[in-house]
């Protein structure tokens, strides 16, 4: 499958909509450890409060969400952002994020997601960024594998502790 990349207007941004639920979905069933610490939302509270998110991030210089169609219909998208880097390591003075990546159920292991990571890629580049981070919940060992095999290394693990019993 060879999808057409473009940008997002924010404008458009509730077209992301069924596919963040899709995401929402996926989470809830990869990582059910986390339920100890709290229940997922409703898919119309997380993508109300994911849309403001998005809306927000859009308005940083740097910011785009990155969309896959095939004609109209659309098959899975990216938000990518650019923030100071001002860690421990030589990566020049910024560093871009991979925020969210989705793929349609349908589509999954078609080359969408290989085509919008080398789009966020190839728009960091040009942009100077020499490195993307990517955070993928606990438990989703199958985008743990992608990331891998698109050249992505270990860097930080995240824990979640509760803070009252």
């Amino acid at each position: 499958m060879n999808p057409v990349i473009e940008v997002l207007a924010a404008s458009e941004v509730d077209r992301l909509e069924h596919l963040w639920g899709q995401l929402l979905g996926h989470h809830s069933r990869q990582a059910p450890h986390l339920a100890a610490l709290g229940a997922v939302r409703t898919p119309e509270e997380s993508w109300r409060l994911r849309r403001g998110q998005c809306l927000a991030w859009l308005r940083e210089p740097l910011a785009a969400v990155l969309v896959a169609r095939d004609a109209n219909q659309l098959l899975g998208y990216a938000v990518v952002r650019v923030l100071d880097a001002p860690g421990s390591w030589q990566w020049g003075d910024r560093v871009g994020v991979l925020e969210t990546l989705v793929v349609d159920e349908e589509v999954r292991a078609a080359g969408v997601g290989r085509a919008l990571v080398g789009a966020a890629r190839e728009r960091l580049a040009g942009e100077g960024v020499q490195v993307m981070k990517i955070s993928v919940i606990a438990g989703n060992d199958g985008a743990l594998g992608f990331y891998r095999r698109e050249g992505a290394v270990d860097f930080v693990d995240t824990l979640l502790m509760p803070v009252a019993d």
